[in-house]
């Protein structure tokens, strides 16, 4: 995940209940996707998630936790491949607890184990997934974020 300088990524981030989610990888990798699939199945669970930004983020490191933004100008926006941008329930701006990089399918990670990344100066657990598996995706985040790990 590159992160240029002012903290700007090719991301698109999400609120699921309390935990906030950064989603990179390349155009065309399904991180919109992956993020209203991931609004659409806690809505099915009457659970809170929302939007924070779609394409492009702005990290800020304040107190050891990494705040994401959106750009005013994409604030509430989007992308719907092949249709354009569509307005959706969005928040200003979220903390974001995971990150979550989209890759070919040979350079995925199965078992992410304890596997962090830095940005911007906070570690944080790191899933690299394979592109464009959006139901696959989903579960994965999900267990991250919501479920023990197995302990033998």
């Amino acid at each position: 995940m590159i992160v240029e300088p002012g903290g700007h990524v090719h991301a698109t981030a999400v609120l699921v209940g309390d935990r906030g989610i950064l989603i990179s990888g390349p155009s065309g990798s399904g991180k919109s996707s992956i993020a209203s699939e991931l609004v659409r199945r806690a809505a099915d669970r009457g659970a809170f998630a929302a939007l924070i930004c779609d394409d492009q983020c702005l990290l800020q490191a304040i107190s050891g936790r990494l705040i994401c933004t959106a750009p005013a100008s994409l604030q509430g926006g989007v992308e719907v491949r092949g249709s354009g941008l569509h307005t959706v329930d969005f928040e200003t701006c979220g903390v974001i607890h995971l990150a979550v990089e989209l890759s070919k399918p040979e350079q995925a990670i199965r078992f992410a184990g304890d596997a962090r990344i830095v940005l911007e100066g906070v570690a944080m657990p790191h899933l690299i997934l394979p592109e464009r598996e959006v139901e696959a995706a989903c579960r994965a985040v999900e267990a991250r974020l919501f479920r023990a790990f197995w302990k033998k």
